[in-house]
């Protein structure tokens, strides 16, 4: 089936066009199909809220032992801009993490990115290998990976269970609190709570439709039934973005959403400009794919219908204009992240982001992360990062949502928050900056001396 979309494409030699023509279709249409798919045509119920609570992982490429990252907020003067209400509870609209590097910092991205996309893309035949890595650092591994999220959907609070191996689900739970806990349903028992209305036909379709290696969610969706429990969590790991990765290209995706007229394009340039990018407009121009291209794509087998080249220029002190990769990486990382900010402010989402401060000045770091806990209302950033520049704003940050991974002498990640040591270690007045940066916290790397036997 032809897909018919706009790739940006940059200058490069045609030499070299031929290795990457394979990358370009199978890894940038997907991420962006991801986000057109699941986002663009679902994102649109305004007053819809989603929040995570708590979410904990086990067994799972670098994390051996139980984390959880929490969201729940301990009192503070700063709840104004930093939580989300929802009856007796305050979420955290974000939360940061910092750790050497290969600390497990990442995973956690990936463990959360993992859950959301078995359940929405489950394998559609019984015999598929499900692609999870548990903890290999043990001399007996153990197969079967644990997750367990409380998540918010309409001020409504859901918890998820689900275990799993390579091969198959072993366990899965859902329940929902409306104010009690209630079950949903219990797949390894094949059991559905007192409150779930569900025909006995309806069950057998559903079991039909559930793989013994697919969640019982997405076996949900490849049935013709409807219960309300079962699509209010759906909907809300439907609004779980992708991680987005430093190397990560947004630029298809960000052209496409304006292009469809889901974010103002006044508002995009509000954005830069309040982040001192004298850049007055952008224009984005659509031009016919090279033949060459075209044929590149034909002897791999990958023909394509409506393949159009994109030009982006941007426009600055109102006369100058330049193509995009004549700008600045952090120019052009912060264009991508500007689209993506706007979506937060304007809808309810969950966007996680590895190294938010890749190619961005501290204090353009510092200005994104206030530009969200500013004005967002109901969205949540989790990013990681290396900055120990941003622990030194005091005034801007509040300790529950610091949080920080090492590894443990057996090569497991573990993951602990500011607000877990007491104050014997971190009073109220206390140098975020100097307690990290003395080793304090841990989660920095155990460097060797730097002469070498040369």
């Amino acid at each position: 089936m032809a897909i018919s979309i706009s790739l940006f494409f940059v200058s490069v030699p045609l030499a070299i066009l031929r290795n990457i023509a394979n990358f370009i279709l199978e890894q940038k249409i997907f991420f962006f199909k991801y986000f057109m798919l699941l986002f663009c045509n679902k994102y649109a119920n305004i007053k819809e809220k989603v929040m995570i609570i708590n979410f904990l992982v086990k067994n799972f490429k670098s994390i051996n032992n139980e984390i959880n990252l929490s969201f729940e907020a301990v009192d503070s003067e700063m709840d104004r801009y930093y939580t989300y209400k929802s009856n007796k509870e305050k979420i955290l609209k974000i939360a940061m993490i910092y750790g050497a590097n290969a600390s497990g910092k990442t995973n956690i991205l990936k463990a959360l990115y993992f859950l959301v996309q078995f359940i929405l893309n489950s394998p559609k035949q019984k015999d598929e290998t499900i692609d999870i890595t548990p903890f290999l650092f043990t001399d007996n591994i153990f197969p079967n990976s644990y997750f367990k999220i409380e998540f918010l959907i309409d001020d409504i609070k859901y918890l998820y269970q689900l275990e799993l191996s390579s091969e198959k689900v072993i366990n899965e739970k859902l329940y929902y609190y409306n104010p009690n806990r209630a079950l949903v349903f219990d797949k390894a028992n094949f059991k559905f709570g007192s409150k779930i209305k569900i025909s006995k036909s309806q069950k057998e379709a559903l079991f039909n439709n559930t793989l013994y290696n697919n969640s019982l969610l997405s076996g949900y969706l490849k049935t013709n039934i409807n219960i309300k429990e079962f699509d209010n969590a759906i909907r809300w790991f439907k609004k779980v973005l992708p991680p987005i990765f430093p190397k990560t290209d947004l630029v298809a995706f960000a052209v496409n959403t304006l292009e469809k007229k889901s974010l103002d394009k006044d508002f995009i340039l509000d954005i830069l400009q309040n982040a001192d990018f004298e850049i007055d407009d952008y224009e984005i121009k659509k031009s016919e794919v090279d033949s060459e291209i075209i044929d590149i794509l034909k002897q791999i087998g990958k023909e394509e219908s409506d393949l159009k080249k994109l030009e982006i220029f941007f426009t600055h002190l109102k006369k100058y204009r330049l193509e995009y990769n004549e700008e600045s990486s952090g120019t052009q990382r912060y264009y991508q992240l500007s689209i993506m900010l706007a979506l937060l402010l304007k809808e309810s989402l969950i966007l996680p982001i590895d190294e938010l401060e890749a190619s961005l000045h501290p204090d353009l770091l510092k200005h994104f992360i206030l530009s969200f806990l500013v004005n967002s209302k109901k969205s949540q950033l989790i990013f990681t990062t290396h900055s120990r520049e941003l622990l030194l704003e005091k005034d801007m940050l509040r300790q529950d949502t610091i949080w920080f991974t090492q590894k443990n002498p057996k090569g497991a990640t573990e993951l602990f928050s500011v607000s877990d040591f007491d104050t014997t270690i971190i009073r109220k007045e206390s140098s975020l900056y100097n307690a990290y940066k003395s080793g304090k916290f841990g989660a920095v790397p155990n460097l060797k001396d730097y002469f070498l036997d040369i």
